[in-house]
This record gives structure tokens, C-alpha cells and sequence, in this order.
């Protein structure tokens, strides 16, 4: 079990989260939670417009994974 407690003080734009282990690596989870404690600014409600988790590359025992660069793969790279 682990987790990663963050402080903000009037957070604006994009805040970069490392999500790695005790030895500098990316953890392998199956789920992450991110859970708002507090609000700030008297009480107003917290927004989270977008969320990204960028994961490092790696090869499959039968090689690189394939760039997903057509039209019908684009669609579908976000969950909306």
C-alpha cells in the first residue's frame, strides 16, 4: 500500500505529480485515487477539468507497440 499526500496553496494550470517508487521508478498500479481532502478560497467547489497519466514506453517481447497514428485510433486514445 502506497501513497502520495500533496499540499497545494492556490494551485493554477498543470501540476506534475511523479508517481515513482522509493528507488526513482514508476510504480505499477492497477488504480489511482486522487481524493480532494479541502477546499480552499472559502469552501468553493474544486474543479478537475482534465487528468492525464503518462506511463514510460516499453517493448513487448515481440517488439515496439506501433504508433497509433489513423483517424479511427486517435478517436478512441482519450477517455472522454
Amino acid at each position: 500500500l502506497m501513497f502520495h499526500q500533496l499540499e497545494m496553496v492556490e494551485p493554477s494550470g498543470w501540476i506534475h505529480i511523479p508517481l515513482l517508487d522509493l528507488v526513482n521508478n514508476p510504480i505499477r498500479t492497477f488504480m489511482i485515487q486522487i481524493a480532494v481532502l479541502a477546499n480552499h478560497q472559502n469552501g468553493r467547489d474544486t474543479h478537475m477539468r482534465q487528468i492525464k497519466v503518462y506511463t514510460p514506453v516499453e517493448e513487448s517481447s515481440i517488439g515496439k507497440f506501433p504508433r497509433c497514428t489513423t483517424v479511427d485510433f486517435m478517436m478512441y486514445r482519450t477517455i472522454r
